[in-house]
């Protein structure tokens, strides 16, 4: 028997017209622009704007996704009166000073993860936001692949009961000289930190919606190069781990592990994950999913002399919808402010600040060589 999941939309709720100001235009900028102008071509009355500091890049992307409002001006555009939510693409380190200044001005505010690269600076925009009374969301888009989503429902109807293990596997080669990701992501005052601050964002996050609350971490860090080369050759020093293995120890009693690469060469679809429970088990990708329950787990016994048969064979494939999941943010973000109240789910700025206590304890157990509990990174803020 096969399971399938759609993606649900909220076609045509919104009633007044949202312009949105996208801060930035680089990868993750345009992968916001053009979710907001699929929305917009719905019929969904939301109107993008779009800031960057290169002209040539604004426009191309101003033409391609029928932008009529861009700006050169950061502030200009955040300050002005017809902007209703300020949407921050921007790299790491940018995040801050221009969301604070949106909610001073009485924006609603979105932001891709992390939040910001310092706690307290996440702490103080959440505080922030409540106190002016404005929505704020933080870009989660692994909750929303159809893959997780179909994970949460099995999960919550108990089809693998009580959980022992979660694993993720994450990775891909980014050569020496970097030519497909942007080399602030390895220098630290730009990105904050290495794979464990842009990943963990990620599968925290998502591990604590399947599973529960994390109580410890334990992080091993490693750096593939001490230098690499911008595009142009250019050789630079790598201030920050590109690959780490994480430990996790949820609060229910599981155990899990998270590990993720910059230097792995990718043979399969990334990330995947698997749960394991008393009653089956579940493995998926943002858009795959197989599922195992215990009567149909065939009895294995380990035999080093024989091929090992192909494990997928006898799990059961679940189908499922492919949907875009920045779209389905988005759209259940602006459809939240639109109706006054946010919508059931999302993840907010609380969620951010969980996230970035989790990270900040992965850097304490590098440090300190230990398992971390978040509680410790709490109690100092």
């Amino acid at each position: 028997m096969q399971f399938a999941v759609k993606c649900r939309h909220h076609r045509k709720r919104l009633q007044n017209e949202l312009t949105v100001a996208v801060l930035g235009p680089g990868r993750l900028g345009e992968t916001h622009v053009g979710a907001l102008a699929r929305l917009r071509d719905r019929g969904i009355p939301i109107e993008p704007a779009l800031y960057g500091r290169n002209p040539e890049r604004v426009a191309e992307l101003a033409e391609r996704y029928g932008i009529s409002r861009t700006s050169s001006e950061l502030d200009e555009l955040i300050d002005s009166p017809e902007v209703q939510v300020v949407d921050n693409c921007l790299s790491n380190h940018l995040h801050f000073e221009p969301l604070m200044r949106a909610i001073e001005h009485g924006k609603h505010v979105f932001c891709e993860k992390p939040l910001t690269i310092e706690l307290h600076e996440a702490v103080e925009l959440l505080r922030a936001a409540e106190s002016a009374g404005v929505q704020h969301g933080v870009i989660q888009n692994m909750r929303f692949g159809a893959g997780p989503m179909r994970a949460r429902q099995l999960l919550q109807q108990g089809l693998v009961g009580r959980v022992f293990s979660a694993n993720v596997l994450f990775g891909y080669m980014v050569p020496r000289t970097v030519l497909n990701r942007p080399s602030w992501f390895y220098k630290k005052e730009e990105a904050g930190g290495g794979v464990v601050e842009d990943m963990m964002a990620h599968f925290f996050d998502l591990l604590r919606t399947l599973i529960g609350p994390i109580a410890g971490v334990y992080a091993i860090p490693g750096i593939a190069w001490a230098s690499r080369n911008e595009a142009d050759g250019t050789p630079f020093p790598v201030e920050v781990e590109d690959l780490a293995s994480v430990n996790v120890r949820f609060a229910n009693g599981a155990v899990g592990n998270c590990f993720a690469s910059w230097v792995r060469r990718k043979h399969e679809e990334v990330p995947s994950f698997q749960i394991d429970g008393e009653d089956g088990s579940l493995y998926f990708t943002l858009n795959r999913l197989w599922q195992q329950e215990q009567p149909s787990t065939p009895l294995f016994r380990y035999d080093a002399r024989k091929l090992q048969p192909e494990t997928l064979n006898d799990w059961q494939t679940v189908a499922l919808e492919i949907c875009d999941p920045f779209e389905v943010q988005l759209e259940a973000f602006l459809d939240g402010i639109t109706r006054g109240v946010p919508a059931p789910g999302l993840p907010t700025w609380e969620d951010a600040v969980t996230n970035q206590r989790l990270i900040q304890a992965a850097y304490r157990s590098i440090a300190e060589r230990r398992e971390v509990s978040p509680d410790e990174i709490a109690a100092e803020t």
